[in-house]
């Protein structure tokens, strides 16, 4: 056998690039992710059934997030060089709008009763509230530095300031800033368990999870992670969180009733490992990577990768669909 044939083999292996569902889980899966491309400026819409990319939807430059409303009815779209927000109809898969929303967008987080969409904006330091239903603007809060993730939790927001190292508190009543946490270096993505009401933040140049009592809002524990934390993310039943690291190019469970890593899931040493969600009522991790342009799916219940699917260049937001 060639060197470049047991190589590919490997690699192959590494990646888990073999589709290793079974046809009763992959039915069982269904739905559509989408996911952006950083250098693509468009969104890949995959069938989680087939791994295929069923439509390429071009938005912004520079789309780093996608979220979806809660009816599921919208998907959101933050394009960082261009300072807007596309709008895809899921029913379509088209975009429906577009519209402008300050310099830098990074992601976007939407209330569930649908009332307020919150957008963090990196350059200007602030946090800009929209209507979902109209898209017009209802606020605009500044924060700390080059804010990156906000997270509803109860009546307040949590905000990322990546640049400042901090998390601000927004009381959603007011719109005011109500307090700021020193949480580590460059925190990310955010998470939050609404059994214990803790939030969990994901400090990229720190190497850990900060874990913030919601109720007293001080940082309680923090968890020692692998390099490069990015995102994290609550399992729906409240047990375990996921961390995605793109430094390692890994992604690690963490047990809440001790906050402590219970299981390293290895990618690849270049994934570059970033977007986290949940698909199949949370039986279905997935992970984009940016450094090899492909979607990870991890069965939760075992913690091991079942598919590989390749998509647009640099993914680094996802978002699930139902079907």
């Amino acid at each position: 056998m060639k060197h470049s044939q047991v190589l590919g083999i490997v690699l192959c292996y590494v990646l888990g690039v073999v589709n290793v569902l079974s046809a009763a889980e992959s039915k069982a899966a269904g739905g559509k992710v989408y996911a952006t491309a950083w250098f693509g400026g468009e969104v890949g819409v995959v069938d989680l059934n087939t791994g295929k990319t069923i439509r390429t939807v071009k938005v912004g430059v520079h789309d780093h997030n996608v979220f979806l409303s809660p009816d599921q009815k919208t998907a959101w779209v933050t394009n960082n060089n261009d300072g807007t927000v596309s709008i895809i109809d899921t029913a379509t898969d088209q975009v429906s709008r577009t519209f402008r929303v300050g310099n830098g967008p990074r992601h976007t987080f939407i209330s569930s009763d649908g009332k307020e969409a919150y957008v963090t904006t990196e350059f200007d330091d602030a946090v800009a509230v929209i209507d979902p239903g109209t898209y017009a603007p209802l606020a605009t809060i500044k924060v700390g530095r080059m804010p990156h993730f906000a997270l509803i939790a109860g009546d307040r927001v949590f905000v990322s300031n990546f640049g400042s190292g901090d998390v601000s508190v927004i009381d959603r009543t007011n719109r005011n800033v109500m307090g700021t946490i020193p949480v580590g270096l460059g925190p990310l993505g955010a998470g939050f368990a609404k059994d214990s009401q803790r939030v969990y933040i994901a400090c990229h140049a720190a190497n850990h999870v900060a874990v913030i009592d919601g109720n007293s809002l001080q940082v309680i524990t923090r968890i020692p992670t692998d390099a490069g934390p990015v995102q994290v993310t609550v399992t729906p039943d409240q047990k375990h969180a996921y961390v995605a690291n793109d430094g390692a190019g890994t992604v690690q469970k963490i047990d809440l009733a001790n906050n402590a890593i219970v299981k390293t899931v290895a990618i690849a040493p270049n994934a570059g490992t970033h977007g986290i969600g949940f698909a199949a009522d949370g039986k279905l991790l997935l992970l984009t990577n940016t450094g090899n342009n492909t979607i990870s799916v991890i069965d939760a219940t075992k913690d091991r990768i079942t598919k590989t699917i390749k998509v647009g260049t640099a993914p680094e937001g996802i978002a699930f669909k139902r079907p």
